[in-house]
């Protein structure tokens, strides 16, 4: 005879903050589920955890659902995982999980919170998201580039090297004035991706940090994501990005990365026609990032 778990009511979960001990069950809940959600690799949510914005569904010590979040630039936020045990009901899970989440932010000031929705999600996820209050606000499609040809090396006046963990405050103030606050990365963010990112680069003028870029190695080095690139917006139309972005393409090709891939704002027309002069193609994904105002209270953004 067979016996099946059954699942807890919804009004019987509760909510606590997830801690670092939990990832290791929350990984085998992703893997063991239909229902989940992830808008970044798995190796990086250990530096979602540190914002302090996640939350786990527990009934019987046992973990049901898990939502993770962290700040873009305060006060706006991200959900950066969603997860639910596959006897859950996503409909009724979400509600609770969703709106205490939103509780916590508010409490620390947040005023908005995203979410990157894909085909993975888009039949189950999003319509709950839209019910819930979130609005699609743009598209974000895919790129990727298998031949490593590089029509053009850029600027031959700066200096392009790599990046080290001294370099971070300085690539943070670059990467805030070149990104509206939705998309800024956190220096948390930027300096703990260094075990992630094999390829981070950095360019200089003077002795100054003017820009950076960073990669990801996915599929046995096969594959590799870029993830970041950047320059200070009154350096840029200097052949800057067009140096970066040679150099990321030059350090794949010594590696023999077979796709190197990227993605970009469905609007952003000008960084388009740069990765289309590049050799990059479309790949037929697509993103749609969703946004939900918060109530969120007064005071500064990210502060007790």
């Amino acid at each position: 005879m067979l016996f099946f778990r059954r699942s807890p009511p919804i009004n019987e979960l509760t909510y606590r903050p997830l801690l670092p001990a939990d990832l290791a069950a929350v990984s085998a809940l992703i893997e063991q589920t239909e229902w989940s959600a992830l808008s970044m690799p798995y190796d990086e949510l250990p530096l979602v955890i540190e914002d302090g914005f996640s939350l786990i569904a527990e009934h019987g010590g046992k973990i049901w659902a898990a939502i993770m979040s962290s700040w873009a630039a305060p006060p706006a936020a991200w959900m950066r995982a969603l997860v639910f045990h596959h006897s859950l009901r996503p409909a009724e899970a979400l509600p609770p999980l969703l709106q205490a989440l939103e509780r916590l932010l508010e409490r620390q000031r947040a005023a908005s919170l995203y979410v990157m929705s894909d085909d993975r999600d888009a039949l189950w996820l999003r319509p709950l998201l839209i019910r819930q209050g979130y609005a699609p606000e743009l598209d974000v499609v895919g790129y990727e580039k298998r031949t490593m040809f590089i029509p053009s090396w850029g600027n031959d006046r700066i200096t392009i090297r790599a990046a080290t963990p001294e370099d971070v405050p300085q690539i943070t103030l670059v990467d805030a004035a070149a990104f509206s606050a939705e998309w800024v990365k956190s220096e948390m963010t930027l300096g703990g991706v260094f075990p992630l990112a094999p390829c981070y680069l950095v360019a200089e003028q003077d002795g100054a940090t003017i820009g950076y870029a960073f990669a990801t190695l996915h599929h046995a080095g096969l594959v590799a994501h870029l993830v970041r690139i950047a320059v200070l917006p009154g350096l840029q139309r200097q052949a800057i990005g067009v140096r970066l972005l040679a150099e990321v393409v030059h350090w794949c090709r010594q590696r023999d990365v077979q796709i190197l891939s990227l993605n970009t704002q469905a609007t952003n027309a000008t960084a388009q026609r740069l990765y289309e002069w590049f050799g990059f193609l479309r790949n037929g994904e697509r993103q749609v990032v969703l946004a939900k105002a918060l109530a969120a209270a007064p005071g500064q953004a990210g502060q007790d």
